[in-house]
């Protein structure tokens, strides 16, 4: 049984509908008329229906071509897998124990794919994605869109799930770990010259220099809380983002793993172990099952952020 960490991302997929009005002595103004659940859910249905070929269908940007493959899909989700081409060249094998290189064989029809996957919630197209180095973005989804339907002038948009203000987050998590800030502090009111770690002689052979910056990490014990009182964290972080910038808080609750939060602007995320064996007969099953539990988890915290455009 192999046991990784991986990191889950979570995004929204949204439809609009593009039109333009006219204006009189300037440029045409753009509109975006989004597409409800129900009429996003006729357009996937409609791709599923006709425009796979083997369960799969193919996109194309600048980047080269995409392939997303429909594993298992009914009314609630869609879990599948995007893929690239990956250049050959760049890949062989390597025998572990001689450290022999040996080329990958294949057909004249046949190119290596590096994938990924996702699920998707058809109740409020909430996408939980595995990222994966070489692997597709997920903005490869509002390709799918675009594929087939951009002749009518509609076109998908991929949105990260953004925590604006993640004080009130925070305060609802049981162990507040690390918090990590970044100070400025200008070079004629330094404390003393030990505190940036030169010698007077070296400091005083610097020029032109406009500030010191300097990051503070307040480190908590393993498994203890940096604060039992939710309201003095609050107090301690809306005084650190007036004064500090890059401010982040490590936090968990019970039986988690620690998640980092950017206090202002961060993208949702869930780092998770999972374990899987490799040798499965059916590994997608396993993946499909794990992502799931992991989305139906988070639901609630996810959804509270989410920017709904319906």
């Amino acid at each position: 049984m192999l046991e990784v960490f991986k990191n889950v991302y979570f995004h929204k997929l949204d439809v609009y509908k593009r039109s333009f009005v006219k204006n009189t002595n300037q440029a045409d103004t753009q509109v975006h008329d989004y597409l409800d659940i129900k009429q996003k859910n006729s357009l996937l249905d409609d791709i599923i229906k006709h425009k796979l070929k083997n369960n799969c269908v193919e996109v194309n940007d600048e980047f080269g071509t995409k392939t997303i493959e429909f594993l298992k899909y009914d009314e609630q989700y869609i879990f599948a897998r995007m893929g690239k081409y990956q250049d050959i060249l760049t890949v062989h094998l390597r025998n572990k124990k001689t450290l022999e290189p040996e080329e990958i064989s294949k057909t004249v029809d046949q190119e290596l794919e590096i994938f990924t996957y996702f699920l998707l919630d058809r109740s409020n197209f909430l996408i939980s994605f595995l990222k994966e180095m070489s692997a597709p973005s997920i903005n490869t989804l509002a390709l799918l869109i675009d594929t087939f339907y951009s002749d009518s002038e509609i076109f998908g948009e991929i949105k990260g799930v953004i925590v604006d203000d993640a004080i009130p987050l925070l305060k609802k998590k049981d162990i507040i770990g690390t918090i990590s800030y970044k100070m400025v502090v200008p070079t004629n009111k330094l404390i003393s010259i030990d505190t940036i770690g030169l010698t007077e002689a070296e400091y005083m052979s610097l020029r032109n220099q406009k500030h010191v910056e300097i990051q503070v990490k307040l480190v908590a014990e393993r498994n203890k809380s940096a604060f039992e009182d939710s309201n003095a964290l609050e107090k301690l972080i809306r005084r650190l983002i007036k004064i500090a910038k890059n401010v982040q808080v490590r936090a968990k609750n019970e039986g988690e793993y620690m998640q980092p939060y950017d206090v202002i602007d961060d993208l949702l995320t869930k780092k998770v172990k999972f374990q899987f064996d490799r040798n499965s007969d059916n590994i997608h099953e396993e993946i499909y099952r794990k992502l799931k539990v992991i989305y139906e988890t988070n639901k609630r915290e996810i959804i509270d952020y989410v920017r709904d455009d319906d």
